[in-house]
């Protein structure tokens, strides 16, 4: 669905070009905004739902999704917008990130893959794509965190915020 459909075929990379092998993310940067949190892997409750890590300040990676600068895949990171005790979280600014800007992710191996904002959604929590967390196409970033209305009964968000992002373009050499 919407404008990141999952619908034809990505031409085929150069065969000079063997793709880089992903890395276990651990760590996130939004350079625009002065952000940066450690990344942590995650998993499924029970109940399918994405376990999100209790500090608002750490950034879950989906562990059974893609590795950061995989060749193909989403790499699913969430986060809380907020906590009660601690304040705002890491991903508070998500509602406001906007297409272009820059979202670093550094690897276990000490590369930095850098990726491109290109959309941002809204869902309702029970309708979160379940295209979010494709294995295989073409690779990509996703940010997930709360959003909407707060019921403070259920003490919880209605939606959820995505972000998508792509592997940013790589930098034309400088000529000297």
């Amino acid at each position: 669905g919407g404008a990141l459909g999952t619908g034809g075929t990505a031409p085929a990379a150069p065969e000079s070009l063997p793709a880089a092998p992903g890395t276990v993310p651990v760590a996130l940067a939004l350079p625009a905004r002065g952000i940066g949190a450690p990344i942590v892997a995650v998993g499924t409750d029970p109940d399918g739902g994405l376990v999100v890590p209790d500090p608002p300040s750490t950034v879950g990676w989906w562990a059974p999704g893609a590795l950061a600068g995989s060749g193909s895949g989403t790499v699913v990171l969430a986060g809380h917008v907020d906590s009660r005790v601690e304040g705002l979280g890491v991903f508070a600014v998500l509602p406001e990130l906007a297409a272009g800007e820059p979202v670093w992710v550094r690897g276990r191996d000490g590369r930095v893959i850098e990726y491109e904002v290109v959309a941002r959604r809204q869902f309702a929590k029970a309708q979160l794509p379940a295209e979010l967390f494709a294995r295989d196409g073409a690779p990509r970033l996703v940010l997930i965190t709360c959003g909407g209305r707060f019921d403070r009964s259920t003490r919880s968000y209605a939606d959820n915020v995505v972000v998508y992002a792509v592997p940013a373009p790589a930098p034309t050499p400088a000529h000297r």
